[in-house]
């Protein structure tokens, strides 16, 4: 098996991973974002490295773009 020479991307190219709650509340819909993990692409760019700290019960995980902290 090959050695896993992949180098750690930059914040700027991760992809945080989520599980996303839908709820309803007096009629509104609703949903509640944790967070789970994060994705890195591979250095060769035909893959990603996902890695979570816990796996929702219903199997979905969004990927999205990290936004910018507001201070």
């Amino acid at each position: 098996m090959a050695k896993n020479t992949n180098k750690p991307a930059t914040d700027s190219t991760r992809l945080d991973a989520f599980l996303v709650e839908e709820y309803e509340v007096q009629g509104q819909q609703k949903s509640h974002w944790s967070k789970v993990g994060s994705a890195w692409p591979h250095a060769d760019g035909k893959g990603f490295r996902l890695v979570l700290k816990a796996i929702p019960v219903d199997g979905v995980v969004i990927l999205r773009t990290p936004e910018a902290k507001e201070d």
